[in-house]
């Protein structure tokens, strides 16, 4: 039967929503979603470029190479009328046979006295700077003395000291940073390939089997970055160019200024860097030479190099003061020793004055405003990096800094000013629609 009115009550299918409905919608369609998969997706990079640092770290370093000599391989392209392969392969082959000079000229000499050092140590030539400096720790650090000596000399046994058990007075384990059990190989097989390779294999041959496997790492992966650099800086124009396509055209302006600005920040200062911590090198070097420090051309060339990341150099300055102390000890004539506080203050004497030939000369000439940083807030950046990733956060506090200060200067401190003036009801740098 049917009502009286004659309308038909059959069920009918259900109307299609309309196209904005959260019906319709796919979840990758909802913004808050988005954002979380997308910090998802940077996290899930970053842990795989950790995962797979034997692949990237060489690929990451030959791009970065690549960006630092892109004008050298432009100026050699505009003015020696090179192509790209051509200028590319000709600046490798000629940072090849610089790098082959200074291993055959340099490195040698500087081998040569970290080895006299280690010989002058085991053989007991420091012993009486020891026992003097030993002399003068609190007792809870002395203990900790004669486990480093034992370590250095295990043949010499370090001379029992009154009120001390014999355990004490000779110990035999090296010190706490010494390993005491067999190293582990990081393999894919995990504990049971370790275990297997022990099982036949004495320990002798299996620690010299595991130096082999790392020094092959490590060929092979200076082997890979020029090979990487060749194809990034080869292709490098074509790569940016790509980049530069993917922005949006209603954002590529501001986007361009702000991607110049920061490269300017980054190339100024890691370019100018290198060169400062070469000339600083070579300043401590000679310097130090100069006041009697021993083995000045190690210790200056290894400060020039930890000065990539401003101030690091520092740490250097304590074993320049100790050689030079043990050297004036070793003197049996006090007459002809150096005065004590020339010992204590020339090695930070000239420290200082190579710092201040940086700060004032070397920077402004190299480096320019490249970061427009105070000294106060590079200082600053250099501590926070080395808090956060050791040495690794010093090299990249700073070009990060400056990022940062060139992202709030132009993204949100102007979203911020319309926001005090009532211009905007939003205080944070985001275009809603």
């Amino acid at each position: 039967m049917t009502p009286s009115d004659g309308s038909d009550q059959r069920p009918t299918s259900a109307q299609p929503s309309p196209p904005g409905s959260l019906s319709r919608l796919h979840i990758w369609q909802v913004q808050a979603f988005r954002d979380v998969l997308v910090i998802a997706v940077v996290i899930g990079v970053v842990w795989a470029g950790y995962a797979l640092r034997f692949v990237t770290v060489p690929l990451l370093l030959a791009f970065l190479l690549a960006y630092l000599v892109e004008p050298l391989v432009r100026w050699m392209c505009r003015v020696l009328r090179m192509s790209r392969s051509v200028a590319v392969t000709s600046l490798l082959a000629v940072c090849g046979m610089a790098l082959v000079a200074a291993v055959l000229l340099i490195v040698p000499t500087v081998v040569r006295q970290a080895e006299d050092v280690v010989a002058k140590l085991k053989g007991g030539q420091f012993d009486s700077w020891i026992d003097k400096a030993e002399a003068v720790l609190p007792v809870e650090y002395r203990a900790e003395v004669k486990r480093v000596r034992a370590w250095i000399s295990p043949e010499k046994t370090p001379p029992a000291s009154e009120g001390n058990a014999s355990a004490e007075s000779a110990p035999t384990a090296p010190p706490a940073m010494i390993p005491t059990a067999a190293p582990t190989v990081v393999t894919g097989g995990g504990g049971l390939t370790e275990t297997f390779s022990k099982a036949l294999m004495s320990q002798t041959t299996y620690n010299t089997l595991d130096k082999i496997v790392g020094l092959s790492g490590l060929l092979f992966a200076g082997v890979l970055v020029p090979f990487y650099f060749w194809f990034f800086s080869v292709s490098f124009p074509s790569a940016v160019e790509f980049l530069g396509n993917l922005v949006p055209n209603a954002n590529r302006d501001r986007v361009f200024k702000l991607a110049a600005e920061m490269d300017a920040a980054v190339a100024g200062f890691v370019r100018g860097r290198i060169l400062i911590a070469f000339g600083m090198g070579v300043m401590f070097a000679i310097g130090w030479w100069i006041i009697g420090v021993p083995y000045a051309l190690m210790l200056g060339m290894l400060a020039g190099m930890l000065s990539i990341a401003p101030y690091l150099g520092l740490v250097v300055l304590v074993p320049a003061i100790g050689l030079l102390a043990a050297q004036q000890l070793q003197i049996a004539d006090e007459a002809q020793r150096l005065a004590w506080y020339w010992i204590f203050g020339g090695p930070p004497l000239v420290f200082v004055i190579v710092q201040s030939i940086e700060g004032y000369i070397l920077t402004p000439v190299f480096a320019g405003k490249a970061t427009n940083l105070a000294p106060v807030s590079i200082f600053v950046a250099v501590l926070a990096g080395a808090s956060v990733a050791g040495v690794y956060g010093m090299l990249l506090a700073i070009p990060a800094a400056a990022c940062t200060k060139i992202l709030i200067r132009e993204t949100v401190m102007p979203s911020l000013k319309r926001w005090t003036d009532g211009k905007s009801s939003d205080f944070l740098p985001l275009d809603r629609e």
